[in-house]
């Protein structure tokens, strides 16, 4: 194998860890020497970003549900959350599957918005 298809080979298991702590770990190897001049790991730690931001974003608006609605509305918008967090767990380990074995997966409509934030700030997507 050679230098160029070791270090390719190497970016798969940080990409995967790019989605750990989503979005801390995105910004920590968005910004990590020498992960962030890989651009298979910029990818993905710029869709981890998007993600954990979306999923925190998510869990507040039903957050906020819950709370102003009454009791029996309330535990409905509990039980939808509780499936919504067992898909999104689901979604973070196929996202994670996918960055190990060396996919661009692109999660539809998130990816443009990302792509578009990281060319407001500067950086090439």
């Amino acid at each position: 194998m050679n230098g160029e298809g070791a270090r390719a080979t190497q970016a798969h298991p940080i990409a995967a860890l790019t989605y750990l702590i989503a979005p801390f770990s995105g910004i920590l190897f968005l910004y990590l020497e020498p992960y962030n001049q890989d651009e298979f790991v910029r990818f993905h730690a710029r869709q981890s970003i998007g993600f954990g931001v979306a999923v925190f974003a998510l869990w507040v608006v039903f957050g906020v549900f819950i709370n102003i609605f009454p009791f029996g509305i309330g535990n409905i918008f509990r039980v939808l959350l509780t499936i919504v967090n067992l898909f999104l767990a689901l979604f973070w380990l196929f996202l994670m599957y996918k960055a190990y074995m060396g996919e661009r997966y692109r999660i539809p409509e998130l990816a443009d918005a990302v792509d578009n934030v990281a060319r407001s700030f500067g950086s090439q997507p």
